[in-house]
């Protein structure tokens, strides 16, 4: 118990590292025998933190256990400090502490020495695992993780079979290295409490390795796990809308300036204003009297029409209304030929808005940001301070845990 304490304690120091070489000193007296008592010390590191470079070091007798050197002409057993350590892979034992093995012995005898001076810490992990089984878990979205099978097994048992580039890089390692694949339930989803979940059951013990999308992040690499080389490298992207179309009849209204279509507007009605008037003067000549001109809708008509670029009904008869609607026609056919050039370009091609190119005109924007969790987490290990601020001052945000919903 006190052995499993100091475990759990170094467990959670900063100076933790299961990848180095341990050495555990018996000094308490106890009836047990030495071999057992070495296994259930390297039993305990084994499932508290999956130390393998243990040694364990036990006196070849408790009642003699004084560990400094003994200066005698004769070394009795009393004499003697045996260290024991164990195979994880070892005669068909996978990864199962079933039989510790007496390493070498520690002489207490002209300053001590070793009696077969082997090597403390021999290389463990052999290259063929005799087919023992290895539990995966997987957490990820196609293509990366992809379950095709889920069956259940003679036992009544959940099984699956999975696929996906991650997975695949896995079962190779594993057909070389003679390994039995066992997939456990897979995490389809790619936010934090998936990878979470994931990483939970890895440091318990419930999974023996993790694939699939797992970023080499602060966050997410510790202490408690070895992990690979990267084997895929992926390119984080923001997806932002097209620019839309600028409907035609906004368009339209592009073409001139407010002030150039206040002054289309005020011509009209002065132009109108004016074929009434000459038209309905008393001193006009008796000869010259027409009809066409004298209501105001009709005035107001023609002056339409000739904005239209249409004939009117009727071309006045005195020669000063002549005169100005000649200068009218003028005026509104250079106009007409402006807007009819501008109109055939925006047929031919079409206007669009002006497209987001930086993270500050999209800040500014009311496109609603697709927010992922494991991102959110991961945003303070960026070295990207311009995309942390983003993502911390962007007010429209949604749940995004559904990426290829979101994308589509």
């Amino acid at each position: 118990m006190y052995l499993l304490h100091e475990a759990m304690y170094l467990l959670h120091s900063t100076s933790w590292n299961p990848r180095g070489k341990f050495l555990v000193v018996a000094t308490d007296r106890n009836h047990e025998p030495a071999h057992l008592l070495a296994a259930h010390i390297v039993s305990i590191l084994w499932q508290v933190a999956r130390i393998v470079n243990v040694v364990v070091l036990i006196p070849n007798q408790f009642a003699h256990s004084q560990l400094h050197a003994v200066r005698n002409t004769k070394a009795t057993a009393a004499d003697r400090l045996n260290l024991y350590t164990w195979f994880p892979f070892k005669f068909g034992s996978c990864g199962d502490v079933q039989e510790v093995f007496l390493l070498d012995q520690w002489v207490m005898r002209h300053d001590g020495r070793f009696s077969e001076n082997a090597h403390l810490f021999p290389a463990k992990v052999q290259k063929n695992f005799m087919g023992c089984p290895i539990k995966v878990g997987t957490v990820g979205m196609d293509p990366f993780v992809i379950m095709t099978e889920n069956y259940k097994q003679n036992d009544g048992s959940p099984a699956y079979r999975l696929t996906g580039l991650t997975v695949e890089i896995l079962k190779s390692a594993c057909e070389k290295m003679n390994l039995t694949k066992i997939f456990l339930a897979p995490s389809l989803k790619f936010d934090i409490i998936s990878l979470g979940k994931e990483n939970a059951d890895l440091d318990e013990g419930i999974s023996d390795v993790l694939t699939g999308i797992v970023p080499l992040l602060p966050v997410s690499v510790t202490a408690y796990y070895d992990a690979t080389i990267p084997y895929i490298h992926e390119t984080m992207k923001m997806l932002v809308p097209c620019p839309k179309a600028i409907p035609g009849t906004q368009k339209l209204m592009t073409t001139f300036s407010l002030s150039v279509w206040l002054t289309m507007g005020l011509v009209l009605l002065l132009t109108t204003s004016v074929f009434w008037c000459a038209d309905n003067v008393p001193y006009r000549s008796v000869c010259n009297v027409t009809h066409t001109y004298q209501p105001l809708s009709t005035c107001f008509h023609n002056a339409w029409a000739v904005l239209m670029g249409v004939s009117v009904p009727q071309q006045p008869t005195t020669s000063t209304l002549r005169d100005f609607f000649f200068l009218y026609v003028c005026f509104y056919f250079d106009i007409s030929t402006v807007f009819q050039a501008f109109f055939v370009s925006y047929l031919v091609e079409p206007i669009y808005e002006k497209k987001l190119e930086t993270l500050e005109e999209l800040l500014d924007s009311d496109v609603v940001l697709g927010n992922n969790s494991l991102i959110s987490y991961a945003q303070n290990s960026l070295s990207y301070p311009e995309l942390v601020k983003f993502l911390e001052h962007k007010s429209l945000q949604e749940d995004c845990t559904e990426l290829r919903k979101c994308v589509e």
